[in-house]
């Protein structure tokens, strides 16, 4: 019990730690900012240029899932330095890009991606141990932070460009995110292994599953096949807002540039505040449940997109759904931990972390290929409406439990 008093006062310092990691590695979201001025420096295509985004994010989801084992045995602390290493020097030696485009996708795409990979699941699974008896809270925490890098790092990016250079922005940013995490890593304190069981005592509701699965077992459980197919199904609306939403408000409501890049940010603080809100309504409703009204919320604003094509009911309803974007973000964590257990959350959620990358190959492609001539994203808000009611159906029927030890969900 002392050892559990004594971290109880350091646990909030570790917490802002955590957060200030996240934002940093947040640093992706600013990817729109970059592109211009790349092609610019370049003169390679856009389309080639704008293919560097989907390999980051291939990369960011997919380095838990190969080096899953690798990341359980360095713990927290040094899979975030590794972590931190790759990110800043994959964004430094981007600065110094001289060749082919491969280049570019190898040292922002790549390793910039692998590094994020390191570093954001590792301190998502962090904050829900850190917190176990508020893990809707603590995710939200941690999800809103890794989400406000198109907030905060977008206009510093912009502003770097502008009065230093290309290069000079990618290596000042990237030395600098190096050295915050470093320093970051150094508050982050290991909860003690009955941290859990002294906070959360078992309840008729959710029981505590002492040992819980390892990836390997749980990726033979029809619940974690569940889960990916529920979160992916909800996660697409989101992100068809969030990457689309400049040629959406421009072809299909004739907004300018500008006016665009606004609602852009706008948007972006949207699935900020969703990570937040619905993180900590999740500590008091229910993890399931909290899902479930999400994927509502999304449905509706799906179908309003679809139905209404006029302009401000419109802008209000991809508002909600990169909010609900954001509340599938909070409630990933904890819930993987309470279905497969906390012990090994950070293997595990780093392969639950997958649910993102499918979700951002398939959001895409429905909104290029189902735009009508005319602009009119309709048919792709249609389509992620079914997708979203999908998940819906399925979080209401699949009984999310991994085995008699599993704790079910709220």
């Amino acid at each position: 019990m002392n050892d559990i008093n004594g971290f109880l006062k350091r646990r909030w310092p570790a917490m802002i730690a955590s957060l200030l990691i996240c934002i940093c590695a947040g640093f992706g979201y600013a990817w729109s900012v970059l592109q211009t001025p790349i092609i610019a420096a370049h003169g390679w295509p856009d389309q080639q240029v704008s293919l560097t985004y989907t390999v980051t994010v291939l990369c960011s989801t997919m380095a838990p899932l190969f080096f899953g084992g690798l990341i359980r045995r360095l713990g927290t602390r040094r899979c975030v330095v590794v972590g931190a290493v790759l990110f800043g020097a994959g964004l430094m030696a981007t600065g110094w890009i001289s060749g082919g485009v491969w280049q570019l996708y190898l040292f922002y795409g790549i390793l910039s991606g692998l590094g994020t990979g390191f570093v954001y699941p590792a301190m998502m699974a962090y904050v829900v141990r850190l917190f176990p008896e508020k893990s809707g809270m603590a995710s939200g925490l941690g999800t809103a932070a890794y989400g406000s890098g198109a907030i905060l790092w977008a206009p510093v990016a912009a502003a770097l460009i502008r009065s230093v250079n290309l290069r000079g922005t990618f290596c000042i940013l990237g030395g600098a995110f190096l050295v915050l995490i470093l320093l970051g890593s150094t508050l982050l304190a290991e909860p003690p292994q009955d941290l859990r069981e002294a906070l959360c005592p078992p309840s008729g509701d959710a029981p505590i599953q002492a040992e819980g699965l390892r990836r390997g077992q749980m990726v033979k459980t029809a619940a974690f096949y569940g889960m990916v197919v529920i979160f992916t199904c909800g996660l697409v609306a989101g992100v068809i807002v969030i990457s689309q939403a400049s040629p959406i408000l421009q072809n299909a409501y004739g907004f300018t540039s500008a006016t665009a890049a606004v609602f852009v940010s706008v948007f972006a603080a949207c699935n900020m505040a969703g990570r937040f809100l619905w993180g900590s309504l999740s500590d008091r409703l229910g993890l399931r449940r909290v899902v479930t009204a999400v994927s509502a919320v999304c449905i509706l604003a799906m179908l309003l997109l679809t139905l209404c094509h006029a302009t401000v009911p419109a802008v209000i309803a991809m508002g909600v759904a990169a909010s609900c974007y954001g509340g599938f973000a909070s409630v990933l964590t904890p819930l993987t931990a309470q279905v497969f257990g906390s012990k090994y959350i950070t293997e595990n959620y780093g392969v639950m972390y997958i649910v993102f990358g499918l979700a951002s190959l398939i959001g895409p492609v429905l909104a290029v290929r189902l735009r009508t001539p005319d602009g009119a994203y309709t048919w792709a808000f249609a389509a992620a409406a079914v997708l979203a009611a999908v998940g819906l159906i399925l979080n209401c029927i699949v009984p999310l439990t991994a085995g008699k030890e599993a704790p079910h969900g709220k």
